[in-house]
């Protein structure tokens, strides 16, 4: 027999069905053929089989999806005792050269799998390992912490766009306010007075012409008075000597200054609104006819 295939292994996908699985490479014993599953990640080995016309025949086919892998594992062993002068059988050979091609493709195909280091580089085996173990548990941790980092900022990004969208319906529903409100004012300013009820055009006489008894006569020539109560003050001046000179003054703050009023001659100041405690204070060189306060 000859060794002309480099291949010492093959892997199939079960399918939960086939149960017969071909054997694309020489073995010499069937001891030396070893059958591992592997299933949602979880390595077994398989030993229900037997070999029939160079095929692997199992007892129960793999499940759907297990992977199987056919591997050719020689024994590192040499059991042949050759003798001086004793007659070489040319099969006797052939199979130990046989067996010997399996072992060394054997041992290409683990070193294959394995990690290996350039060939000017002298670190040794026992420090590599640790080494890549290190690494591993680096970029693991590194894994993690950006993967925290991305939720975090993702949370934050989710947070930002509800704040966002909060305010936005907040500005939405102001200026619905706002327009809302301007409409109305708008409606309620465009009123002719033809518009108003009885009761209403009584109210706007009353801000127009104050009930004068139900006020509180100030009357005098120089003098102050505080506001008992949020209302309005009227002044009504009479020029009892031409050329007469009258200022008011509302918490300290001029509403009628040094004017000249002709002798015999009315002066109406109007309204003027005035709070609670507000000081009103009037000065005249000669009569003031009418200051009535009345409150609201």
């Amino acid at each position: 027999m000859t060794v002309s295939s480099q291949t010492n292994k093959i892997i199939y996908i079960g399918n939960g069905v086939a149960k017969e699985f071909a054997i694309p490479f020489s073995f010499l014993e069937k001891e030396h053929l070893k059958v591992r599953q592997k299933k949602n990640d979880i390595q077994t080995e398989r030993t229900d089989w037997t070999v029939k016309n160079g095929n692997l025949v199992f007892a129960i086919a793999p499940k759907n999806g297990a992977e199987i892998a056919i591997v050719r594992e020689v024994p590192l062993t040499q059991e042949t005792d050759y003798r001086d002068n004793e007659i070489l059988h040319a099969e006797t050979l052939e199979r130990n050269f046989d067996k010997l091609t399996m072992q060394v493709q054997q041992l290409a195909e683990k070193s294959a799998r394995a990690v290996t280091v350039d060939i000017f580089d002298d670190t040794a085996a026992d420090s590599l390992i640790p080494s890549i173990r290190k690494a591993v548990s680096d970029c693991q941790t590194a894994v993690e912490t950006t993967t925290a980092n991305i939720t975090a900022a993702a949370e934050q990004v989710q947070t930002a766009t509800a704040q966002a969208t909060a305010a936005a319906t907040s500005a939405t529903n102001a200026a619905t306010s706002e327009t809302n409100t301007a409409a109305m004012l708008g409606t309620k300013a465009d009123v002719d007075l033809g518009n108003l009820t009885e009761k209403g055009k009584e109210q706007v006489v009353i801000l127009l012409i104050p009930d004068y008894a139900a006020g509180v006569d100030i009357t005098s020539t120089n003098g102050s008075y505080t506001a008992p109560a949020n209302g309005r003050v009227y002044f009504s001046i009479y020029g009892g000597m031409g050329g007469q000179i009258y200022d008011i003054t509302i918490d300290g703050i001029t509403v009628f200054d040094s004017r000249v009023v002709a002798s015999g001659e009315y002066r109406n100041i109007f309204f003027y609104d005035v709070r609670k405690d507000s000081v009103i204070c009037w000065k005249a060189a000669a009569g003031l006819s009418k200051t009535v306060f009345y409150p609201f």
